[in-house]
């Protein structure tokens, strides 16, 4: 804090000086300078009557220093960040990597059958235990189930629903639960060159969330249901379905 007296007598000999030749005038020292302005600017300050003047506290300053330290840090961070997005960074070639640096394992393939015989038993190639299953047939619908009471899904309009069945068969001895929604089994389907996948649906007896008790040697159907262009089964001239629970995989040419 400033001596009042020193700073009084400042402005006594800035007065003097001020009296005189302006070529006579002698250069201040920056630190009267800063003593001089200081000053001046606390009495304006103090009686002006639009100015509330009151004392800061230290914890209310050392807030606002942190934070205008984060907005300058965040502002750097941000100004770092476009210059490397203008620059451009190659993508790492892993043959060029530095010695011990690890890369990515490449993720296991999965083994894939393609079949043409149709009768094949799925569930033995996919590794689904206690249960056959084997393609039956497929057609095109507007809705299906048609003319259903409950549950049923429609085709937008210009769309056709591909709907495949099958026939899945309890082979044990005894009751078994069959319950395909934990294979997390995927389907998608090539019609006439052109990729589809299974709509995940509501029907009880969807594929991918099949879940019921069968009896020993019951046999209940299922469904895959995919939305593709409005065309006629005579204008499919070819079909493939792939199968896959992320183990094994199969591809059935159906037409």
């Amino acid at each position: 804090m400033l001596k009042k007296g020193k700073i009084l007598g400042i402005l006594a000999m800035t007065a003097v000086l001020l009296t005189g030749c302006a070529d006579a005038m002698p250069t201040l020292t920056q630190e009267e300078a800063d003593m001089i302005a200081e000053y001046a600017a606390g009495l304006l300050l103090k009686y002006s009557s639009n100015y509330d003047y009151r004392l800061v506290d230290e914890e209310t300053i050392a807030a606002a220093i942190q934070a205008a330290e984060l907005e300058q840090a965040l502002l750097e961070a941000a100004q770092e960040q476009e210059t490397g997005e203008e620059e451009g960074t190659e993508p790492e070639n892993p043959e060029t990597a530095e010695p011990g640096t690890e890369s990515a394992e490449p993720e296991t393939e999965e083994a894939v059958t393609v079949m043409e015989d149709l009768d094949a038993d799925l569930a033995q190639l996919l590794g689904i235990e206690g249960i056959s299953m084997q393609y039956q047939s497929y057609g095109l619908y507007d809705a299906y189930p048609e003319a259903s009471k409950g549950f049923s899904v429609d085709a937008a309009q210009g769309k056709k629903l591909l709907v495949v069945r099958f026939d899945i068969e309890n082979t044990a001895a005894e009751e078994a639960y069959c319950n395909l929604f934990d294979y997390s089994l995927r389907i998608r389907f090539q019609v006439n060159g052109a990729a589809r996948s299974a709509l995940t649906t509501m029907l009880p007896n969807d594929i991918g969330s099949y879940m019921e008790t069968l009896p020993a040697g019951e046999t209940r159907e299922i469904v895959a249901v995919a939305e593709i262009d409005d065309i006629s089964e005579a204008e499919i001239e070819t079909l493939e379905m792939h199968i896959s629970d992320g183990i094994g995989s199969c591809t059935l040419r159906l037409r």
